[in-house]
């Protein structure tokens, strides 16, 4: 069986329907459901130019545009494939559009619940009026920046019709509950030695934005690895 390198070279020769049998028998034995039957739509097009250009019923300048159409529609549906050949490789991995919504779901709750936790500390008079508000301020700026480019991002894909479908390895994903479990952890400690008077207020403060900070950098690297590919 030929791998992915090898379809993309007979793809980059014009053989595209040697790379189409090839791509469609590496989806067969992946066990790739969606991108098998994208190719079988593919191999039916390629099918149906070579009998329309035989049969003297297109031009030139259509076979070409077709062609280039069906040679990158291939080229999408091999970079679906997965790396490996086989069902176990197709299930270790998570799709990128899923992997958005985890990621959106999962900083919005760690947010909310940092929030709750000083909020619900300010209402029990652990944090007087102006520390409650200089959390706040830490807090909230980064949560609606953030929140607003993943939102709008993942609008704009719920709109169009079709998107190449990408993957994202699924130890990203531990990655990922791990951040944001270390982030609830460490907020919610410090709010905890503030008051119980182990910190004072501006130690907590210093360390209650330095975890911001760390968190905002952390995500401007996902929101730009992964929100803003669609304006690229």
């Amino acid at each position: 069986m030929r791998n992915k390198r090898e379809i993309r070279a007979l793809i980059a020769d014009g053989n595209l329907s040697e790379a189409a049998q090839a791509a469609l028998e590496y989806a067969e034995a992946s066990a790739d459901a969606e991108t098998l039957n994208g190719l079988v739509a593919l191999q039916a097009d390629l099918s149906q130019l070579k009998e329309m250009w035989i049969s003297g019923q297109m031009v030139y300048e259509e076979l070409a545009r077709t062609q280039a159409r069906i040679t990158q529609g291939l080229l999408l549906r091999v970079d679906e494939l997965p790396d490996e050949p086989s069902p176990k490789a197709a299930k270790r991995r998570i799709k990128e559009e899923s992997f958005k919504w985890l990621v959106f779901y999962l900083f919005l709750l760690a947010k909310l619940l940092v929030l709750s936790w000083a909020l619900f500390n300010w209402q029990t008079e652990g944090f007087k009026n102006a520390e409650a508000f200089s959390l706040f301020n830490a807090l909230l700026p980064g949560t609606i920046i953030n929140a607003s480019i993943m939102f709008r991002s993942l609008f704009r894909g719920s709109l169009d019709a079709y998107t190449q479908r990408r993957f994202v390895k699924k130890r990203f994903r531990g990655l990922i509950f791990l951040a944001f479990l270390g982030y609830i952890v460490v907020q919610f400690f410090l709010v905890v030695q503030k008051v119980q008077g182990h910190l004072s207020f501006e130690l907590a403060t210093l360390g209650f934005a330095a975890v911001e900070t760390a968190l905002g950098q952390f995500m401007s690297e996902i929101v730009e690895g992964i929100f803003k590919q669609e304006s690229k």
